[in-house]
């Protein structure tokens, strides 16, 4: 057993990074649920950096930076000050243990959450400068579509087509009158969350096809908001 790690702790083990919102949070463990979380708002006066909420939070589950077998990374969209400082966080951290990440949008994030309690597809957005919006589609547990702009020409563009759409983000509430031929439902979620991010990048440990040595941050000039569906699809392929 690695000094200062508590008993059980293995390559398993996991830390989540999540700041696409206003709340900076973490959740380190190696079992179902973690074994320890920490948050704070960027807005409080006497916020700490992310560092010190995960030394926090391994603190508090008895873990050390070495227990630590896998990252989990919230790569945006969201505030890109915020993403940009938890992903260069995350690849400093995983090159120095010599570690893989497991990076994930924040709009994929919320369809996970979303499909524990509802039916898809499923429409995730937030909230973009200039009054765009970042959208995703999830269908099936797969992301068919991506795409930036503004929420009366994007929405419509890859939702339209639907009968029916479960929505997440902190701008649902405007979806109803765009998609005026559409069901829509409201999934309740707002923002991503840490519990969910750790929970996915642990069941990715047993199939790490996703996991990569440096994670990229997601903004709007990124790839995946500007090209077809299909071209996505055949680059998986």
């Amino acid at each position: 057993m690695k000094q200062g790690s508590v008993e059980g702790a293995s390559a398993t083990t996991v830390l989540a990074l999540e700041t696409s919102s206003r709340t900076y949070a973490v959740a380190v463990g190696d079992g179902e649920t973690p074994l320890a979380q920490a948050a704070a708002r960027r807005d409080d006066p006497e916020f700490p950096e992310l560092g010190v909420l995960v030394d926090g939070a391994l603190a508090r589950a008895g873990l050390a930076f070495s227990d630590i077998g896998t990252i989990g990374v919230d790569v945006g969209p969201g505030g890109l000050a915020s993403i940009r400082a938890a992903v260069a966080y995350a690849n400093g951290l995983a090159f120095s243990l010599g570690v893989e990440i497991f990076p994930v949008s924040s709009l994929e994030l919320m369809a996970i959450a979303a499909q524990r309690a509802h039916r898809g597809p499923f429409l995730c957005l937030k909230t973009a400068h200039g009054g765009n919006v970042y959208a995703g589609l999830f269908v099936n547990g797969e992301t068919a579509e991506m795409r930036h702009g503004p929420p009366c020409s994007v929405i419509p563009a890859i939702a339209g087509g639907l009968t029916r759409v479960c929505v997440a983000g902190p701008t649902k509430e405007e979806v109803p009158d765009l998609l005026p031929d559409v069901t829509v439902e409201d999934s309740g979620i707002e923002e991503a969350d840490v519990a969910v991010l750790y929970c996915v990048t642990r069941a990715t440990v047993a199939d790490p096809g996703r996991l990569v040595p440096v994670a990229s941050p997601i903004n709007e000039a990124s790839r995946i908001f500007h090209e077809p569906a299909s071209s996505r699809h055949a680059r998986r392929s």
